[in-house]
């Protein structure tokens, strides 16, 4: 038993490092996205969506195979009926057997079954573009609360260093007022600053766990261990909005995006739906085969028998007994090839009804696609401003709180000379915080603005 103890430590060893990276694993906002392709809901349903158009397409073009039926019908039959292979009457009870093969095969149905593949090809295209935009769509949400948890987390950061701050001026305080070189009372606005920093803590973690859970809702995770990745977002890298043109990204999108593809799609697949109802107009021509044989238990089997009277041969029937199964039905096989003409001529208007109704349908998806297309220039104007906006926004948060720094730094020296009260101190240091608190929401405000416009330019959404 000796041996077992030098193992287990060896194992440990081995092995506790790989267990650890497995238990402290971080979501990158790349591995989040990833993971939603695979396991949102609605991207599964588009994907599903997607095959089912595949399959219909695929029938399309089996549709034009010929089709083969086979049949095989018993039947005992109580009391007197008819005889299917003479047409007669029987006396008695029976039995038969039906067997047939048949095929068909259409020659010519007004271009019918082309356009319909046609058809089936475009709508196949748009479901296709439709699991594609529902992939990007799911992928800029995620982008979404992905920064916005950032944004909380140093939120958070803040926060926390605020009443880190007050902590220690609280404790600085402390020591004047027990020496004597300060009154009690003015430890209270203290005390009431660290309270109010304790509560800002509370709310800002509450908002970080809020986001936290909704993310693990959009990814429909369960797992409670779920830990994000904080990268180091990048400003100096970023591209230039002002280099950006809402126009140019307009027309860039036209060629990229997944739900105008669509729109585009189902347009030619009305228009194909009604090169079809046309079609309906036209006669159809098919080729047909059938081959059957059956088995009627009253058939009997007749010899022949020759007698002879004054000189003459006369021949006679003579029933030898009931026909065998296997010479029924080789007795009673028969063979039919043909070709059949349709010509409609008159369908109660129905025909020229769905032609008109094609028509129509196929101006909606028209106007669906410029409703699209007009959708989407403005998605992208207000993208382009909005980017615009969080820029200038961001630089100027950014001023402000740098400003508020430099303020802060002059108000601390002052109230550690005692120059400065309490109250002014505190002001200048709720000044300070706000205005972190705000340029770092200009900050995030900004990196998703410039995300949705890598959106509609079919770029990558990553924050590396």
């Amino acid at each position: 038993m000796n041996f077992l103890r030098p193992a287990i430590v060896f194992a440990f060893v081995i092995f506790s490092p790989f267990l650890f990276s497995q238990t402290t694993e971080k979501w990158t906002l790349e591995k989040c996205i990833d993971y939603a392709f695979k396991n949102n809901l609605q991207v599964r349903q588009a994907e599903i969506t997607s095959q089912v158009s595949k399959n219909e397409n695929l029938q399309s073009k089996l549709n034009l195979l010929p089709s083969v039926e086979g049949n095989l019908n018993f039947s005992n039959n109580f009391g007197n009926g008819f005889n299917p292979q003479t047409y007669s009457f029987a006396q008695g009870n029976s039995q038969s057997v039906q067997t047939s093969l048949q095929a068909g095969l259409p020659i010519f149905t007004g271009l019918q079954q082309m356009f319909n593949i046609e058809r089936t090809k475009y709508d196949l295209l748009a479901s296709k573009f439709d699991y594609e935009n529902a992939k990007r769509n799911i992928a800029l949400t995620i982008a979404s609360a992905y920064l916005q948890l950032l944004l909380n987390r140093e939120i958070l950061s803040v926060a926390q260093r605020q009443k880190a701050l007050t902590e220690t001026q609280r404790t600085t305080l402390l020591a004047k007022i027990k020496t004597g070189s300060l009154p009690e009372t003015s430890g209270y606005e203290v005390e009431s600053q660290l309270a109010r920093d304790e509560a800002n803590v509370v709310a800002a973690q509450n908002a970080v766990d809020l986001t936290l859970l909704s993310l693990k809702q959009l990814l429909q995770l369960t797992d409670e261990k779920f830990e994000i990745d904080i990268p180091e977002v990048k400003f100096e890298n970023v591209e230039d909005v002002a280099a950006l043109s809402s126009q140019a990204i307009y027309q860039s999108a036209l060629s990229n995006q997944p739900s105008i593809m669509s729109s585009e799609a189902r347009v030619k697949s009305a228009d194909a739906s009604r090169k079809m109802a046309i079609g309906a107009l036209s006669p159809t021509i098919s080729v047909f085969g059938n081959i059957s044989s059956g088995y009627f238990s009253q058939d009997r089997k007749y010899t022949i028998k020759y007698d002879t009277v004054l000189g003459y041969v006369i021949p006679s029937q003579q029933d030898a007994g009931a026909k065998p199964f296997s010479e029924s039905l080789r007795d009673n096989f028969r063979k039919v090839i043909g070709v059949s003409l349709n010509v409609p001529l008159f369908s109660k208007w129905q025909r020229v009804t769905n032609i008109q109704n094609a028509k129509l349908q196929m101006q909606i998806r028209e106007l669906q696609l410029e409703s699209s297309k007009n959708q989407l220039r403005s998605d992208i104007e207000l993208a382009y401003t909005n980017a615009k906006a969080a820029v200038q926004s961001y630089v100027a948060n950014k001023k402000s709180s740098e400003a508020a720094n430099k303020n802060y730094t002059a108000f601390e020296k002052r109230y550690n000379a005692g120059i400065l009260g309490t109250y002014e101190f505190q002001q200048a240091k709720n000044s300070l915080a706000v205005a972190e608190s705000e340029m770092i929401k200009a900050k995030y405000t900004y990196v998703f603005r410039l995300k949705v416009l890598d959106f509609y330019q079919n770029k990558p959404i990553t924050l590396n």
